[in-house]
């Protein structure tokens, strides 16, 4: 049997686990949606005992698809949606907070409070949110001054979870959205925002190396003491499946949001209303890359199923949106959990503009793929304005809605760039199979050409001066052109 390599991603709706080999070939793979609870306007929680359930379960579906046990694996990867917050007891492994999701608002008011301290946070960032957790939490502070608490991001609770409770720790991709790293050496806790704050050192995570010798699983967690390869942001994640480690490199990723990544090389880069990101850490080398982010795309096609009920799924939402010629005139800004890259406006809210009493359900379907197409654009006409950056022809892609060729198509058009689809549409799980290979020892860049490929291009079939003429519309429609 060929070396196999387990991917685990957990992201804010669904865990999804993969076991590869390194000649591309998948042996198995299983998906488990992940419940999130709205309590209020802004708000998104999730229960941890439910997800590490599902987590669980992913993986022992994965494996059976496979046909394979967990003894007869080589090594493990794992990534996770970045920047959510939990608290656990200690001793017992019990979480005394729900996670307090990376969508979630509450920390717009404390954000700005610290910013004004002088300190590095931002609304959607742990550091935002961790005292609301702990605060949450039955005599939280003091349990936390006593030593007896743990917290993490999800990656961090996670491997708590796999380990039996050995490891508590976090990678540098990840921690880097916390807004708790120390900036300046990169590989230490930010103490001042921590003392600020009140907290307790020992509440923090061992901070470890994107990929490497990072520990193993616990036999009675997954049925076998599996290596653990890699603990990698899902974002950076999917930099590892296209292989983007040169600066200028880049890709995207459509899934609850949608993100744009771009390295950067060794440099952080601040222009272009991009995020400045820490791609990946091993031993002295750090990579950076700059991010921008569509907050609401598959989640407002979701919200366009689930809560205003226009159609059924996603998929007859796709076919609607095919039937129509065009979206007559509606247009949507997709902000429902505020606007990202380059507006960065965390009180936006999303609206639906244009309606007429002849507008259709799949004007509106097509409305809001276009929506997230424009925004896309939004970003990567910010990422061409970051110093001595040149990126390729052609935008990579991957996953959930990069399976529609239609969607594909309008991104092409409205984007005036090729776009090139991943072989593998969730290409963040295959990334943490990329990560966890290379951290294993078990292959070197020059091994993953058949894991990191391309499959299908699309080409614009529209010229640049109708694609710059119905984005100018777009964003008058929308009120972004003047910023917001």
């Amino acid at each position: 049997m060929p070396e196999l390599i387990l991917g685990l991603d957990v992201g804010t709706s669904s865990a999804r686990a993969m076991v590869v080999d390194l000649s591309g070939r998948v042996h198995g793979r299983s998906q488990t949606k992940i419940a999130s609870t709205h309590a209020a306007p802004g708000r998104a929680e999730q229960d941890p005992h439910a997800v590490w359930r599902c987590v669980e379960q992913t993986i022992a579906a994965t494996l059976e698809a496979a046909g394979c046990k967990a003894s007869d694996l080589a090594t493990l990867g794992l990534t996770t949606q970045r920047s959510s917050v939990v608290v656990w007891d200690k001793k017992t492994g019990e979480p005394v907070s729900p996670i307090i999701l990376w969508t979630d608002l509450r920390g717009i008011d404390r954000a700005a409070e610290l910013a004004a301290a002088g300190h590095l946070a931002l609304p959607l960032a742990a550091v935002s949110k961790l005292e609301a957790a702990i605060d949450g939490a039955e005599r939280g502070r003091a349990r936390c001054a006593a030593g007896e608490l743990a917290w993490g991001t999800l990656d961090s609770y996670l491997v708590h979870c796999l380990s039996g409770g050995e490891i508590h720790a976090t990678d540098y991709s990840n921690a880097w959205s916390t807004c708790y790293l120390d900036i300046a050496g990169l590989r230490s806790w930010n103490t001042a925002v921590i003392e600020y704050q009140g907290l307790a050192p020992e509440l923090f995570p061992m901070l470890c190396d994107t990929y490497g010798d990072l520990g193993v699983t616990a036999a009675d967690r997954i049925g076998a003491k599996v290596p653990l390869g890699a603990i990698v942001a899902d974002q950076q994640s999917g930099m590892f499946a296209h292989d983007a480690w040169e600066r200028g490199d880049w890709k995207a990723t459509y899934g609850t949001s949608a993100t744009l990544m771009v390295s950067t090389g060794d440099a952080m880069a601040f222009e272009g209303g991009l995020t400045p990101m820490l791609q990946c850490a091993k031993g002295d080398q750090t990579l950076f890359a700059s991010e921008g982010m569509v907050v609401s795309a598959g989640g407002l096609l979701d919200w366009l199923v689930g809560e205003l009920r226009l159609f059924d799924s996603v998929a007859e939402l796709v076919l609607e949106a095919a039937a129509v010629s065009s979206a007559d005139g509606v247009a949507i800004c997709p902000a429902l959990q505020g606007l990202g890259a380059p507006h960065n406006d965390s009180t936006r809210r999303a609206s639906i503009v244009g309606l007429s009493g002849a507008s259709s359900r799949g004007q509106i379907a097509r409305a809001a793929l276009e929506s997230i197409a424009f925004r896309i654009r939004e970003i990567a006409n910010g990422a061409a304005t970051i110093q001595d950056l040149s990126v390729p022809e052609a935008l990579p892609v991957d996953g959930g809605l990069a399976v529609s060729d239609f969607f594909l198509q309008i991104q092409a058009d409205l984007l005036g760039r090729p776009v090139d689809r991943h072989h593998e549409i969730e290409a963040t799980v295959l990334g943490a199979c990329v990560a966890a290979a290379l951290g294993s020892g078990l292959a070197t860049r020059d091994d993953l050409a058949e894991l990191t490929r391309m499959q299908t291009r699309f080409e614009p079939a529209i010229g640049s001066d109708e694609a710059d003429e119905r984005y100018a519309q777009w964003r008058e429609a929308t009120g972004l052109s003047n910023g917001g």
